[in-house]
């Protein structure tokens, strides 16, 4: 439709010249008669013909005038079709920033972009926001790791704890209960619960409880002290963790058949320098290094129960041995003497625990945000940093609230589930929660929500931790959103170095015409033609070695369809360094290669048509220099006709104004006269640039006023002037450029 514009335009500029020719051919037959005093008659214009025959070149003047016009024409389209392609260069150039950025946002941050040597800081600036995302990204799965590292003990010391308080009475059903419930919680695969008795005067190490399979053993194992991994272990009192297990050690035993663990962890229970208990774990998957740590902390508190529980029922026993036999009441005594001490020395250590309890406590309102709430939501007590990064001044402001209190209106339905759940002593919430401060703005925290329970279990209030991760936050919604959108703009596959097909996006599926079922069948060769096979071959063996490709291919669709794309092959690197696969991303630039190549077209049929009219102006000139002889006697005719064209310029409505190669003002109407305040006697013959402010017009009417400017010919629209007087006006202008003998003239006309 644009190009059948264009056509329409030269043909109508074309006819304009014609009418235009034809119009000078009309006046110059009524002077010749108005001179003469000839009635108007066929038979005297022919005998002026046999007289003067150089009439017949004025009798050409329209075919001349309409050739001139159509090229003119057409050179001004040419000009506009150069404007378009700098346009569409331009449009690319944004789309590429843009889908960059919305790949960021969707998560793909192997993408590389590389624009000219003088976008290179731009370039830059893009990959450095990539590698400082993909960095922020690590870090944060890093403090999530640790976090979740830290909450598993914590919570796992809290449930132990109840265990260990709970069956303190009992030595056998803590052992049950407590390797039971160790071989779930660590995920392993079998445990073994061990206790050092005497046994003849001699120490031994007899199995309590074992578990395997969520299925209770029966425990039918005693061992000398010293002897195998166990003895050697309570021998020299510290943990022991290996993967090589000796053939025949232990075996797990199941209902689908039997097999040696790969992983054994045996933790002494040590309490005083001394040995009263062995946990025995064994797995097919390796123990992390943080259950390791702790394994040996709930050692440590169960050797500590452990022992308190044998001072308790040996003193149990004294007594009993007290009422039976009144005669040793003194050596009972002094046995419960003893006894006693060794209680004092147990508050002792619970008194120390309470200590470092407290430590940890200070330890927590220092680093974390940290508040309590009773079950019916009602802060009691907020630290430090949980006033300042909420906006309160001190504890008087919060103490008492509502915990809705600082929680968005907007997110209060998917608050009320969470505490619903905690306030029945469910189970805890872990994960990002928005608060709002007392000044109205969020604060993004990484928060726990756990319920401290009493000796009963049942829940009595709400602690609250939390970091802030604002910043963090707001960085990490920004970028999702915008990878987001770059993932839906930009066509996209991955390749095996073979080139065998990996996946890809929609776009990719509705570029190539392919269903993702028959892309499975397909390599990265299948898409290229056989006249492309070589050169393809060539990129495709630089992108393996690890030089990324950006440029122009063509390919084909599933129906033979050629698609030109710009597309990017980049490879990715697995963590040997070796190349794992080759991301292909690229932009349809069909239309525009359809565009380059009818262009070229065009340009070799402008070429042979220049020779023609250089063949065609050659004879011109030889009939010019014929009418150069009688150009005297035509000169004043012609500056009638100048007269009269330029009084009907001078009708038009619309401003208009002439100059020529130098600049100087050589015609104005009346209509420019009017608009800016052009007097004939001031500014005819004078440099237009002195008739007008040299600044603050639009570019086109400034190259135009000014002389060493290149004029800018063609339609300019919206274009702002400043007058003479200084009023800012808007016009759209029309620019034309007329090629006399002498001199050349270019002529403007405005429309405001």
């Amino acid at each position: 439709m644009e190009k059948l514009s264009r056509q329409e335009t030269v043909i109508r500029i074309t006819l304009l010249g014609v009418v235009i020719g034809l119009l000078i051919i009309i006046l110059f037959y009524w002077l010749i008669f108005s001179v003469s005093g000839e009635n108007f008659s066929f038979a005297y214009i022919g005998g002026l013909h046999t007289r003067f025959p150089g009439i017949y070149l004025v009798d050409l003047l329209p075919l001349f005038l309409g050739t001139v016009s159509g090229l003119l024409a057409h050179r001004r389209s040419g000009i506009f079709e150069k404007l378009r392609e700098q346009v569409r260069d331009i449009t690319v150039k944004k789309e590429r920033i843009k889908q960059f950025t919305n790949d960021l946002i969707a998560g793909n941050l192997q993408y590389q972009i590389r624009f000219t040597d003088e976008d290179k800081d731009l370039s830059d600036t893009l990959m450095n926001l990539q590698s400082n995302l993909a960095a922020h990204r690590e870090a944060e799965k890093r403090i999530r790791l640790e976090e979740n590292q830290r909450n598993y003990v914590s919570e796992g010391l809290a449930e132990f704890g109840d265990i260990l308080r709970n069956h303190a009475s009992n030595p056998e059903t803590l052992a049950s209960t407590l390797i039971s419930r160790l071989v779930r919680y660590l995920d392993v695969n079998q445990g073994g619960f061990f206790l050092v008795d005497q046994e003849k005067g001699r120490k031994v190490i007899r199995m309590t409880a074992c578990y395997a399979y969520d299925r209770k053993k029966f425990p039918d194992k005693t061992i000398e002290w010293g002897d195998g991994l166990i003895g050697a272990v309570a021998f020299e009192k510290k943990s022991y963790y290996t993967d090589k297990i000796p053939d025949g050690y232990l075996t797990i035993t199941s209902g689908l058949g039997k097999a040696n663990p790969g992983f054994l962890l045996i933790a002494p229970l040590v309490f005083r320098d001394e040995v009263c208990g062995i946990i025995e774990l064994a797995s097919f998957h390796p123990i992390e290094s943080f259950k390791i740590q702790f394994i040996e902390k709930i050692a440590e508190n169960t050797a500590t129960t452990i022992s308190t529980m044998r001072s308790v029922l040996r003193t149990e026993e004294l007594l009993k041995e007290t009422r039976e036999q009144a005669r040793q009441l003194s050596l009972q005594e002094e046995q419960v003497r003893q006894n006693l001490e060794i209680l004092k020395k147990t508050r002792d250590e619970a008194a120390r625990q309470a200590e470092q309890f407290i430590s940890f406590t200070n330890t927590v309102n220092h680093t974390l945000i940290r508040a309590e709430y009773n079950m019916d939501g009602i802060l009691l007590y907020a630290n430090t940093r949980f006033l300042k990064k909420l906006g309160y001044s001190g504890n008087k402001e919060v103490e008492g609230q509502h915990i809705s209190m600082f929680i968005n209106d907007k997110d209060m339905d998917w608050f009320n589930s969470i505490w619903m759940e905690l306030s029945k002593g469910g189970k805890h919430f872990e994960g990002y929660m928005k608060h709002i401060t007392k000044q109205g703005q969020d604060v993004w925290t990484m928060a726990t929500y756990t319920c401290i329970r009493k000796d009963d279990g049942t829940a009595e209030k709400v602690l609250f931790l939390a970091i802030d991760t604002t910043e963090q936050k707001k960085q990490s919604l920004e970028y999702e959103g915008e990878i987001g959108a770059i993932n839906r703009l930009i066509p996209k596959a991955e390749f095996r170095p073979d080139g065998a097909f990996i996946r890809c996006n929609e776009l990719f599926e509705k570029s190539m015409k392919y269903t993702q079922r028959e892309l499975s069948q397909l390599s990265v060769f299948d898409f290229t033609g056989t006249s492309e096979q070589e050169q393809f071959n060539d990129i495709w063996e630089k992108v393996i070695r690890g030089d990324a490709y950006q440029g122009q291919i063509r390919m084909r669709t599933k129906y033979e369809e050629t698609v030109w794309l710009r597309a990017t092959f980049t490879s990715i690197d697995n963590m040997y360094g070796d190349i794992e696969k080759v991301i292909f991303m690229a932009n349809d630039i069909t239309r525009e290669k359809e565009l380059e190549i009818n262009y070229k077209r065009h340009h070799e049929d402008l070429i042979k048509n220049e020779e023609e009219l250089k063949l065609t102006a050659l004879d011109l000139q030889r009939k010019l220099d014929e009418l150069n002889a009688r150009r005297k006697e035509d000169k004043m005719g012609f500056e009638q006709e100048i007269k009269h064209y330029r009084s009907i310029l001078e009708g038009l409505p619309l401003p208009v104004l002439i100059i020529n190669s130098p600049g100087f003002l050589m015609f104005r109407n009346s209509a420019a006269e009017k608009l800016f305040g052009l007097r004939k006697k001031e500014c005819t013959g004078k440099r237009i640039s002195e008739c007008f402010p040299g600044e603050g017009h639009s570019e086109a009417f400034e190259s135009f006023i000014l002389p060493d400017r290149e004029k800018k010919t063609g339609l300019h629209r919206n274009q702002v002037i400043l007058t003479p007087g200084g009023e800012k006006i808007k016009a759209d202008l029309v620019i034309l450029k007329a090629e006399l003998r002498d001199e050349i003239h270019f002529t403007m006309v405005l429309r405001t």
